[in-house]
């Protein structure tokens, strides 16, 4: 089996330095996403306590399990994600202390054959609760400029969880890929409420828009307008191609990769678009 996962130590400097970094909770019986600042409690990019920092008139997060995950990239082969779930503690005015009960690391620049690896079961989804059609406000061209959506959907037991994922906007709405056995096309089959967070890809800025609403799984590949804005906009981008060809090498395990799961995509239909920044 081709996988993408790796120790934590492999992505330590994303404990350490990471570029962007989220929190995402359930809160009222609703998602919350946020942009966070990390400093790391200790060396232990695995083990090692988080100390996180939220922006003002965050929603108490005291006892709360959380999940914190710190990305960089955009592009397709240098995406690295590091992901902490644990329960936070106050530990200050906006700031919390959350220890890993659990940590995933993955890099797609380091997709390996793993023999040991389970092979992702190929599901098929439940129905998808029918959603309400609402006009989409106007995708303002932040989104445009992003490549990477820090994606928060909850559990049907009220789990939060969040991923960084690729998307492209099409017709008004959000279309992330995935693959069918993921959490996030199970979850939003389950509840449709969504959270995604954009901007600060390279930690080069503190501005974010958090864009909330609901999404559907579909399972396949996506509409052939979809893979056209794609390819163009993550493997034939000029800005990336020199990446793509210098891991010519790993063209082959990608596609065996993407091969293993029946390909999904979330289509997000956005409600409401807020402005933030990170602290």
């Amino acid at each position: 089996m081709i996988t993408r996962d790796v120790a934590p130590s492999a992505v330590a400097d994303l404990a350490s330095a990471p570029p962007r970094t989220a929190l995402a909770a359930v809160v009222d019986d609703h998602v919350v996403l946020v942009p966070v600042r990390t400093a790391l409690e200790g060396t232990d990019p695995a083990a090692a306590p988080r100390i996180v920092s939220v922006p003002p008139g965050t929603p108490d997060l005291t006892g709360r399990d959380v999940v914190v995950v710190s990305d960089d990239g955009p592009q397709w082969f240098r995406l690295r994600s590091l992901t902490v779930r644990g329960v936070a503690s106050a530990a200050g005015h906006d700031t919390y202390r959350v220890t890993p009960r659990r940590t995933v690391a993955w890099d797609y620049g380091a997709l390996r054959d793993d023999p040991d690896a389970q092979s992702p079961q190929r599901r098929s989804a439940a129905p998808a609760r029918p959603l309400t059609e609402l006009p989409a406000p106007a995708i303002s061209p932040a989104l445009e400029d992003a490549h990477v959506t820090i994606l928060a959907t909850r559990s049907a037991k009220g789990m939060a969880f969040a991923v960084p994922l690729w998307f492209v906007v099409y017709d008004g709405c959000l279309h992330a890929a995935t693959s069918a056995s993921s959490w996030t096309v199970r979850n939003v089959t389950a509840r449709p409420e969504v959270a995604a967070l954009f901007g600060g890809e390279r930690g080069e800025d503190a501005r974010r828009t958090l864009v909330r609403g609901t999404a559907r799984a579909r399972l396949g590949m996506p509409d052939p307008q979809v893979l056209a804005r794609t390819f163009g906009r993550y493997y034939a981008n000029p800005r990336f191609a020199a990446e793509e060809v210098r891991h010519m090498g790993l063209w082959g395990r990608r596609m065996r990769y993407y091969s293993q799961s029946r390909p999904a995509s979330v289509i997000i239909s956005p409600q409401t678009a807020t402005v933030c920044r990170a602290p």
